[in-house]
């Protein structure tokens, strides 16, 4: 019996050209601004602190911080550095009102009918934890953050392709593997989530980024309206 539902966020719940067009712009502007701000604060010297390593440049002055955030920020590069500083900014956006997240018709009132059913929910996402607090704290009804147990990312998992991520998290978890399901858009993680001997749903958002890629052979949704998770295994809904 599935009990536990792990979602990804973009292409999943939300639309990848929100993030892209709309967030990444929002973060880029204020690398600076915000490094200057709070460049006392100890997580902050410590992601900066891995910039210079992941640079290789020791002693990359601040200026050059930023230049890399921006760097892996253009190449949509998934580092960790950026994901936090993205995470911190975003977080001010919405608590100031500026910024408030994207969410597909049927994303938000299907994952309240599977808690509502008893099932539990998390998310797995390459934005930081932070961000998704912030995402999910401030959607168009209002903070739905009560719906998820658990926020895991890059930092505190591991990378959304490597098939022991979904390990870690299956023991974070505490269920055995074949009671969760992983929903995404991206068939690389879907992958490392059915080796690690999850159930795994492809989600297919028209217009979005990954639309033309497929999801290769797993159970294919364009809606979460059309999946059945009551039983064993994720099935289609049936007329």
């Amino acid at each position: 019996m599935i009990t536990h539902i792990v979602i990804d966020i973009e292409g999943t719940t939300s639309s990848t050209w929100f993030v892209q067009r709309t967030l990444y712009p929002y973060s880029r502007e204020r690398f600076a601004e915000y490094l200057t701000a709070h460049r006392d604060r100890p997580d902050v010297d410590a992601m900066v602190q891995t910039v210079r390593e992941l640079a290789n440049e020791p002693d990359a002055d601040d200026s050059r911080v930023v230049w890399w955030l921006e760097h892996w920020l253009d190449r949509d590069q998934k580092v960790t550095p950026l994901k936090a500083f993205q995470g911190w900014i975003w977080g001010e956006g919405f608590a100031r009102g500026e910024l408030t997240s994207h969410f597909f018709d049927d994303a938000i009132p299907a994952m309240r009918r599977w808690k509502a059913a008893g099932l539990n929910l998390s998310i797995f996402s390459s934005g930081s934890a932070n961000a998704q607090r912030a995402w999910f704290g401030n959607t168009p009804e209002g903070n739905i953050l009560p719906l998820f147990s658990h926020h895991f990312d890059t930092e505190n998992i591991g990378h959304k392709r490597v098939a022991d991520s979904y390990r870690k998290m299956t023991s974070e978890l505490g269920v055995p593997p074949d009671r969760i399901v992983f929903l995404s858009d991206l068939v690389a993680e879907l992958d490392a989530a059915r080796e690690a001997g999850w159930n795994t749903v492809g989600v297919r958002r028209e217009g979005d980024e990954y639309w033309d890629a497929g999801i290769g052979e797993h159970l294919a949704v364009t809606s979460f309206d059309q999946l059945d998770l009551s039983g064993d295994t994720p099935r289609l809904v049936t007329a």
